[in-house]
């Protein structure tokens, strides 16, 4: 029996649930922000990303992060 194991190291499944946290937050704010179309376009995003593509989830989780501060930074 050959056993294959996933092209995942433990490293990017971490990177992978920070995304997704840093996703429901964000989430979060734009709701309560009522800006609906980011937020339909974030969820499209976010739900499309190839978790398999570390430098794709990087890039989103940059661009969640900013969008994090940004929209802390508002409610301050």
């Amino acid at each position: 029996m050959s056993r294959t194991t996933s092209p995942w190291r433990v490293n990017d499944v971490v990177a992978y649930d920070r995304m997704r946290d840093t996703a429901t937050t964000v989430f979060a704010l734009l709701h309560a922000a009522s800006q609906p179309e980011e937020l339909a376009n974030l969820r499209r995003d976010v739900f499309t990303v190839d978790a398999y593509d570390r430098s794709a989830v990087d890039a989103l989780t940059a661009l969640l992060q900013s969008r994090l501060r940004e929209l802390s930074a508002a409610d301050a």
